[in-house]
């Protein structure tokens, strides 16, 4: 933290581009704006008057970008300016609909726009245009992404695992946010209101991340505060509409929220703070919720090129426990056994992302981290409970020639800390990793990728895991309109704490150690393109193959004296292949936008030539948008699972889902109105015996001030 100190007063010595980006139908500034300099790791956002100013610059011609969402992006050549020189202007044209313009996720920053794999972007304004609560209800519509009882799932990789082991990797500004025992998704700790975008890497992409980018990775970023004082107060109400011949209960059960966000500048640093309470009786018996949130988050030195952020994260969630069923004709009630089942958790996230060295040639970030986690069971059957504590840091060291290469160093190191009274034994569980890429321009419109990453999971009394990780992609632009992309890449996982040590019954079902399980991996290559034929048309498809090694599953424990005695096992070698694609139209400019994604799948257990469990052959989403979506409506649709692991004799069935979706202003306050699931579809969530939600009308209100 000393090298905060350092002076700043240098770098208004350097020389300097200064300007101004503005909406060009209006008029008006846009704040939050991206602003970089092409083949450097110099960028800055706008400000709330749309002004931005980038020093540390080299002498010569620069390339300068700007992208905002909703935008077209622009690119114009200019040269450092002169203290005296006029800021210079520039208008962006708003597009019909949101496109994908500005990634780092794919490549570490290193280079945004030029990664080989396949990106999808939710943005911030398609979070408010939603009406979503948290993220997990946004994510469904991006393209390649699939729930199953909750679960993310990104192009098949994922199944259902209850909520043990991600084959998604979830980051929080680059920070990663999985479970120390669990290393699941936990969407409650993720914000909601300062998310700038959310950006979806699809295939395995442990060679810059890691473990648990099997099916892909996840990047929460959030928007750097615009400067002055600003409030957000957002609140919801809504009720389930349970049908009559199933419902259970003569309350009116309801879903609430507040969420108080404020930001301000102190001094020389950006400030955001946020508190939220929410709270839901669910739709089905023995569903209720109650969770606190708390952020706070501090960008020092935020105008300069080498901003240092600092952010807590805190949840602390109460949660009831639906298992299956009680019969086919009482689907949204449990057993009597288990009703008042439930768990408290609390999970807790600080992050520091420094960037102690920053010039137009070099760019040094540091990632430490710590995160606790704990977990108790208040089950008729279980009092389980676990702690972790997880200490993190990841160093990168990003070098620019300002020519062909742009070399990306790094290495992770981590370690956690487990109590647990159903592991057996406790461990203590470390993880070391160096990685290295080099983004290479062959010319001006072709742009390669090669890196590789060696990682190695050591947890004790087990073997240690070494894997490494390679990857090599080529991304050509024929035209301004038309990329076309192809890699090659190797993910791989360590198991869980929780898949390596449990030892423990849960309603009936016991699960034993397996203290010789070890990672799984899968190389994964892909062929696609994204092209925009005119200004209303937008189209991005991929071919994509993988191939899974040593899948972890539940499977019978081998020698087991009693019935019903499980344990996670090493036992698919899995291929899965499809096409994934995604349509966006401007039907009619400012007054009808569709998008559309769809998502085939064809899986494989190569040991039983039978398809993998939880996977839909076919998935499609449909918004359809009115009037600046004052008016939406959304529609997913997938065909039902051809295999189940539990209950395979059970009925099941597609799945379609109707939303509809309602937004306009009263006053300076914006009023969302939501009905989900429109046409009351009675239909299990892909996991036997778990009903999927009723019909339910929720109001948001927001105001900002």
């Amino acid at each position: 933290m000393a090298l905060l100190l350092v002076p700043a007063s240098l770098a208004a010595q350097e020389p300097a581009i200064r300007g101004i980006v503005i909406n060009a139908e209006t008029g008006e500034p846009l704040p939050g704006a991206a602003v970089l300099i092409r083949s450097t790791p110099l960028r800055t956002s706008t400000a709330e008057d749309g002004s931005f100013r980038i020093t540390l610059l080299a002498p010569g011609t620069h390339v300068l970008i700007v992208a905002a969402d909703g935008f077209r992006n622009v690119e114009r050549t200019i040269q450092p300016m002169a203290a005296e020189d006029p800021p210079i202007r520039i208008e962006l044209e708003r597009l019909f609909f949101e496109i994908p313009n500005l990634t780092v996720t794919a490549n570490r920053g290193t280079n945004p726009g030029d990664a080989p794999t396949s990106v999808a972007v939710v943005s911030a304004d398609e979070l408010v245009r939603r009406n979503v609560t948290h993220l997990g209800e946004a994510l469904p519509f991006a393209q390649g992404v699939t729930f199953n009882a909750g679960e993310m799932d990104i192009r098949g990789s994922g199944g259902i695992s209850r909520g043990v082991g991600s084959r998604v990797l979830m980051l929080l500004d680059g920070h990663r946010t999985l479970g120390g025992v669990t290393s699941a998704i936990d969407f409650g700790v993720m914000p909601i209101l300062d998310v700038e975008r959310i950006e979806i890497v699809k295939g395995p992409h442990s060679t810059l991340w890691g473990s648990n980018a099997l099916g892909g990775v996840v990047n929460v970023i959030t928007r750097p505060p615009l400067g002055g004082t600003r409030t957000v107060v957002r609140g919801y109400y809504g009720l389930f509409d349970t049908p009559g011949h199933l419902d259970f209960s003569d309350e009116r059960l309801s879903m609430r929220g507040i969420q108080i966000q404020h930001s301000q500048k102190v001094g020389g640093t950006h400030t955001t703070v946020f508190l939220g309470r929410e709270g839901s009786d669910g739709f089905r018996q023995n569903g209720a919720m109650d969770r606190w949130r708390v952020r706070a988050k501090a960008i020092f030195r935020a105008e300069s090129a080498a901003p240092w952020e600092l952010f807590a994260s805190w949840k602390l969630q109460d949660l009831e426990e639906f298992f299956t069923w009680v019969s086919p004709e009482r689907p949204l009630e449990v057993d009597p056994d288990y009703l008042n089942d439930w768990k408290r958790d609390s999970d807790l996230i600080v992050g520091l992302t420094a960037r102690p060295l920053v010039t137009s040639k070099a760019r040094l970030e540091l990632r430490p981290q710590v995160q606790h986690v704990r977990s108790q069971n208040y089950f008729h059957d279980s009092d389980d409970f676990h702690r972790s504590t997880r200490y993190g840091t990841d160093l990168q060291l990003s070098l620019y020639s300002g020519g062909r290469h742009t070399v990306t160093l790094g290495g992770e190191a981590a370690y956690t800390g487990v109590s647990s009274n159903f592991l057996e034994p406790n461990p203590g569980v470390t993880d070391l990793a160096l990685f290295a890429q080099d983004e290479i321009d062959f010319s001006e419109r072709v742009h390669g990728s090669i890196g590789f990453r060696f990682d190695t999971h050591r947890a004790s009394f087990v073997e240690n895991d070494l894997a490494f990780n390679p990857k090599i992609g080529v991304v050509y632009h024929p035209s301004d309109r038309l990329s076309l992309r192809t890699s090659l890449s190797r993910g791989y996982r360590a198991p869980s704490v929780s898949e390596q040590f449990t030892s423990t019954t849960v309603f009936g079902f016991k699960v034993v150690p397996n203290l010789e399980l070890r990672g799984e991996s899968a190389w994964s290559a892909e062929v696609g393109g994204t092209a925009t034929p005119g200004d209303r048309l937008w189209l991005d498809a991929g071919l994509f193959w993988s191939e899974y090694s040593g899948l972890i599953e539940v499977a019978a424990a081998p020698g087991a004296v009693e019935l019903f005695t499980f344990q996670f096992r090493n036992v698919s070698e899995a291929r899965i292949r499809g096409l994934d694609t995604g349509v966006r139209v401007g039907v009619i400019p400012s007054k009808l936008n569709l998008h559309t994604n769809y998502l085939f799948l064809d899986s494989r257990d190569l040991a039983s030539g039978r398809e993998l469990a939880y996977r839909s052959r076919h998935n499609l989403t449909t918004t359809l948008s009115a009037w600046d979506d004052a008016v939406g409506l959304d529609m997913r649709y997938r065909t039902r699972p051809e295999v189940v692991l539990a209950y395979p004799l059970d009925e099941r069935g597609d799945v379609t889902l109707v939303d509809l979706r309602l937004n306009f202003e009263v006053m300076d306050v914006d009023v969302q109105t939501k009905v989900a699931n429109l046409l009351q579809a009675e239909y299990v969530d892909i996991q036997e015996r778990n009903p999927g939600a009723s019909r339910s009308f929720r109001v948001t209100v927001t105001s900002r001030f």
